[in-house]
């Protein structure tokens, strides 16, 4: 039974998102529930922090990945030339 705070919502997924879910709630020794609770509250929580401090390179394959893989290629002279014209404008 819930408790007085807490929300009861139904929800649909995939039996794929649903494998991952249990796998994630084994490895974490939780309920399914608190999986997706922990989850959620997480994803509302983020910060990005510093991200001077994050390589340049990173930065660039998390904003691919973002973008689909096809939709921006650099290369590694483009990269560079990014890395150095960022150097240069501090």
């Amino acid at each position: 039974m819930a408790r007085n705070s807490d929300v009861e919502y139904k929800m649909r997924m995939t039996q794929d998102l649903k494998d991952k879910i249990v796998e994630s709630a084994k490895e974490h020794n939780r309920s399914m529930n608190a999986d997706i609770v922990a989850r959620l509250e997480n994803s509302f929580e983020q910060k990005f922090g510093d991200l001077e401090s994050v390589p340049l390179e990173k930065l660039l394959a998390i904003v691919m990945k973002k973008l689909g893989e096809n939709s921006l290629s650099l290369t590694r002279e483009e990269v560079a030339h990014a890395k150095a014209s960022s150097k240069k404008s501090d």
